[in-house]
């Protein structure tokens, strides 16, 4: 029992994706979407709001999902999100009159009668005896050439046409259908990823990690069109860097997860992308000497950040090599790190090195640097650290 509690969080993003694509509707294997429907009921809309786009990995094709989403958005007046949601729940289900009369209703806000009307009457031909397309039928030609619909609408009467949030229901003859069959295929995938994972060690949720989840509309046209941009990349290769980026921050790999960033900020991702790269860029950590060892595959070498500086803004390094024109000031000090020349053979470049603090620097002593990879804006292709840490290494005889 102890082992399968250390490893039920593993399990849990799978289940639930798993029982998405069964269809389920109950509290056991939807519980984000029957609390976002029970917060939403009680007009806690925003909360519903959050909760769900958390999850939306998790519930990427599920109607409910979406639809739930949407009608949320709808109920808070979020009405441009509550179409984008909508209209994909509409296209998962293209028949469910539920949707329609949310859309409709988007339709009479914008006083387009057209497309509205068209939607109830199809909600009809679906539904003979439907409430709310009736009423709202009524409604339209009541005002039809008139300007009382807007001043009806800014009443906040409108709201008596947006369908209900829906409730768990759960009928006894569907049990083995809905329930039973799925759940074995559910549990039989749990049983499989609890044995591949068994040796594999669950990392805590980092903060902000949920801060970065990325919302459909960014997914579904994540490209910037026009304007000039460092990396050029196809729609795949952008929401494929932006996940590699955020599998390295929730495994701690921060000067990774910088790299794919510096490449989705310097490339022609869309602004939505770009603002959540940065919301993730300002929960990655400054590292210590004993965090990035120089041999680390985290530390950046000076071969691969001289050739694309702009790739590496930001990264920590840790190098090595000989200190040469030491500048000591009050509160700082500046000097040029012979990089490779640590053992008196080569040097492999030169970078100057500022500290934010005076040091006591030998330079007939080899020395570690552990700094931040600094690139002007004015000058892309040159770069410098801004030291964190030093180490003076013993003398090389």
């Amino acid at each position: 029992m102890a082992l399968y509690s250390e490893h039920f969080n593993c399990m849990r993003g799978s289940i639930l994706l798993s029982a998405s694509y069964c269809g389920l509707w109950t509290p056991e294997f939807q519980s984000v979407l029957t609390k976002a429907a029970r917060l939403a009921r009680h007009k806690n809309y925003e909360t519903a709001i959050q909760l769900l786009e958390s999850e939306v990995y998790n519930y990427r094709d599920s109607f409910m999902f979406y639809y739930l989403l949407g009608l949320c958005c709808l109920y808070s007046g979020n009405y441009g999100s509550a179409h984008d949601y909508l209209t994909r729940a509409r296209e998962i289900k293209t028949r469910e009159p539920s949707v329609l009369l949310a859309l409709a209703a988007l339709y009479v806000k914008r006083s387009d009668s057209r497309r509205a009307i068209s939607l109830y009457l199809e909600v009809q031909e679906i539904d003979g005896k439907n409430r709310i397309a009736r009423a709202a039928l009524k409604l339209l030609k009541k005002y039809a050439g008139s300007d009382d619909l807007l001043a009806w609408i800014e009443s906040g009467k409108l709201r008596g046409l947006y369908p209900p949030f829906p409730r768990e229901k759960l009928k006894p003859l569907k049990l083995i259908r809905n329930i039973i069959l799925p759940c074995l295929l559910v549990f039989a995938l749990a049983a499989f990823i609890f044995i591949k994972n068994k040796a594999r060690p669950t990392l805590p949720q980092r903060e902000g990690f949920t801060e970065t989840i990325l919302n459909q509309t960014d997914k579904e046209n994540p490209i910037e069109m026009g304007g000039v941009y460092y990396f050029i990349l196809t729609e795949k290769q952008i929401l494929a860097s932006y996940e590699e980026a955020r599998n390295f921050f929730y495994e701690h790999r921060d000067n990774s997860a910088r790299i794919e960033l510096n490449r989705i900020l310097e490339s022609n991702a869309n602004a939505g992308i770009k603002n959540k790269a940065r919301i993730m860029a300002r929960y990655l950590e400054t590292p210590g000497f004993e965090t990035l060892k120089s041999n680390s595959a985290e530390n950046v070498s000076y071969a691969s950040a001289i050739k694309a500086p702009s790739l590496y803004r930001d990264c920590y390094a840790l190098w090595s090599g000989m200190a040469a024109n030491i500048v000591v000031g009050q509160n700082e000090t500046s000097f040029d790190l012979l990089i490779g020349y640590d053992k008196r053979r080569s040097v492999e470049g030169i970078v100057k090195v500022n500290l934010p603090f005076a040091a006591d620097i030998n330079p007939e002593y080899p020395l570690e640097v552990l700094g931040k990879i600094i690139v002007p804006e004015n000058l892309p292709d040159t770069l410098f650290l801004e030291g964190v840490t030093i180490h003076q290494l013993a003398v090389v005889k």
